[in-house]
């Protein structure tokens, strides 16, 4: 449907509407304006896009005219073929549902840091979405591609009266982080049985769901642990880069081991070679020897904004989380947990 490429212009009572849909995913968004004379029309989105995006003007005109969109200034116009509005989709409005309030901000950035972890293969289609559960008092953000598991967790200010889990598709979820990511004002959250909605004074936002039932992630999350260690975040994460050149490249394995004050990576490669690092950090435990995908753990540390974190560990066998320290209390972060599996050996 070419259509698709195209954004929805339409005046309306002092105010201008813009809209796109790619049918899974719809957005409008309004700016103000001076409006002569109500009307509608579609344009080619990327073109309208590097016009806007390349004028110095404050202010445009935009004038439709037959099958054509003048754009004008005071140093410019270009005019821009068009095409009717009403060969353009519908955009649904969830009108009447389930209602939840909550910072857009807080909201994007919870998508940011549990995007690593959805998956992208469709066998289990419900994995390529992000689990958003709605409680009374929080929303939790959550996803996993069966090797690691990231939740963040939102406080509320307000009690919803409310509960609900629903699957929203990654790549919905990635548009909606990247429209509210600087939106200090509190959203909507509507829900109904196959569609969500995120709204504020300026944007509406509707996706699709994802039909089906998330896995029950809760379960893979460890009450205990044999070991546990605290290092600084930059310089982890600088030792798996360093360690991850010499390691397999499919596995991207990279051994980590415990030892007194500090723990040691080690990575090899039979047509490389091999790499040996040590890092003081504070240990405590068993003595252990683990090995994870280093890409992996990258993924859990960019997350995580705290200069120090500390990771769990149950061997080689069993799961280990991350989580972040706080820089003011020195105390671990409860909102935000990664859990990656090791590579067993």
């Amino acid at each position: 449907m070419p259509i698709l490429g195209n954004i929805l212009l339409e005046s309306e009572k002092g105010l201008l509407k813009l809209a796109a849909t790619n049918l899974e995913v719809g957005v409008t968004s309004y700016v103000r304006a001076k409006v002569e004379k109500e009307g509608k029309i579609t344009v080619p989105a990327s073109l309208l896009a590097g016009l806007i995006h390349n004028i110095k003007d404050e202010q445009i005109t935009l004038e439709s005219v037959g099958q054509t969109l003048k754009v004008s200034s005071s140093d410019f116009e270009s005019k821009i073929r068009t095409t009717p509005a009403e060969d353009f989709p519908l955009i649904p409005r969830v009108e009447e549902g389930e209602e939840w309030k909550i910072s857009g901000k807080a909201l994007a950035e919870a998508i940011r840091m549990v995007a690593p972890a959805i998956a992208t293969l469709e066998t289990k289609l419900e994995l390529t979405g992000i689990c958003v559960t709605m409680a009374k008092d929080y929303v939790a953000v959550a996803a996993t591609d069966g090797y690691r598991l990231a939740e963040k967790k939102i406080k509320n200010g307000k009690k919803a009266e409310k509960e609900g889990i629903f699957i929203v598709p990654g790549r919905s979820m990635l548009e909606a982080e990247r429209i509210f990511a600087e939106e200090d004002k509190e959203i909507k959250i509507i829900t109904s049985e196959n569609q969500i909605a995120f709204q504020n004074d300026d944007v509406y936002f509707v996706s699709r769901l994802i039909e089906g039932q998330y896995p029950d992630y809760k379960q893979i999350i460890p009450d205990n642990f044999k070991a546990q260690v605290k290092v600084e975040k930059n310089e982890l994460a600088g030792s798996l880069r360093l360690a991850g050149i010499f390691s397999t490249t499919q596995t991207k394995d990279v051994q980590l081991k415990l030892e007194e004050d500090k723990i040691t990576l080690h990575s090899t490669s039979g047509e490389l070679g091999e790499h040996h690092a040590a890092l003081k950090a504070e240990t405590e435990g068993e003595k252990l020897e683990v090995t994870f995908n280093y890409q992996f753990l990258q993924d859990g540390l960019n997350s995580i904004p705290n200069e120090d974190i500390k990771l769990f560990l149950n061997g080689s066998e069993g799961p280990s989380l991350m989580r972040g320290i706080s820089n003011q209390t020195k105390k671990e972060v409860e909102d935000y947990l990664y859990i990656v599996m090791p590579i067993r050996q």
